[in-house]
């Protein structure tokens, strides 16, 4: 029998609604606790620089409330030591973080930021924290990812997800199964990030060695149609799909 990856759930995008009226709705706690009784196994936090969307206050909620994996994103600046070892969130992906939000998020340069990333997770407390960096489907980034070792990576889907034309999304599928391959021989947990829809989850649940699919604009857009319990059996049965 085929091992599936685990559905992780991301909020940001309901957050992101919220603060469309500078009100109290919808909570993301409240849509987070729904999706893990519905069957999500975790749930990814983006905690911005700029407090835009997701609150302190959220991601302490969501640090005691989730009873099953929760994932706490920040940009890697020694000012969230704090805060990170404050929380003491099970999992932690470091990530680049844009102003420009209207440009799409690349992953980590790891090799550049070799020497500032290994200060940041050398002050992380690793006795309760995991430590993923999100990176691009790239070799050299997975190998960099291994020199620190850190705990796993984060594998940035954007563009497998935009490509449009049969030959690209092949070319795409490749470089992402190669980088899944490579992480799991480092002995990296991977996990799969960003774009991530209802047209590309299956492809990506069949490849080997990927522990964790995490999906947010898509199933918080289906969740608008169907309910969050709805949206997230759908992309639950998706990802069990043949073969």
């Amino acid at each position: 029998m085929t091992v599936r990856p685990l559905l992780i759930v991301a909020v940001g995008q309901v957050a992101m609604l919220r603060a469309a009226r500078q009100g109290r709705d919808p909570d993301p706690v409240h849509f987070a606790l729904q999706a893990e009784l519905a069957g999500a196994s975790g749930i990814w936090a983006h905690l911005r620089l700029d407090r835009r969307y997701l609150t302190e206050d959220d991601v302490s909620l969501l640090s005691r409330l989730v009873k099953t994996q929760f994932y706490l994103q920040v940009s890697p600046h020694q000012d969230i030591l704090h805060l990170v070892n404050g929380l003491r969130p099970q999992n932690l992906a470091l990530a680049a973080e844009r102003r420009d939000e209207r440009a799409a998020e690349s992953g980590l340069d790891v090799s550049l930021l070799a020497n500032d990333l290994k200060g940041v997770i050398g002050n992380i407390d690793n006795r309760q924290t995991k430590v993923f960096l999100f990176v691009e489907p790239d070799l050299d980034q997975i190998k960099a990812a291994a020199k620190l070792q850190a705990d796993g990576v984060a594998i940035n889907a954007r563009e497998l997800a935009a490509s449009t034309r049969a030959t690209v999304y092949d070319r795409k599928l490749k470089q992402m199964q190669d980088a899944v391959r490579l992480s799991a021989k480092y002995g990296l947990k991977t996990h799969i990030a960003h774009g991530v829809n209802a047209e590309i989850i299956h492809d990506l649940a069949i490849i080997p060695n990927i522990d964790a699919i995490h999906v947010g604009h898509h199933l918080t857009a289906l969740a608008l149609q169907v309910g969050v319990v709805g949206a997230v059996k759908r992309f639950l049965e998706l990802m069990k799909a043949g073969p």
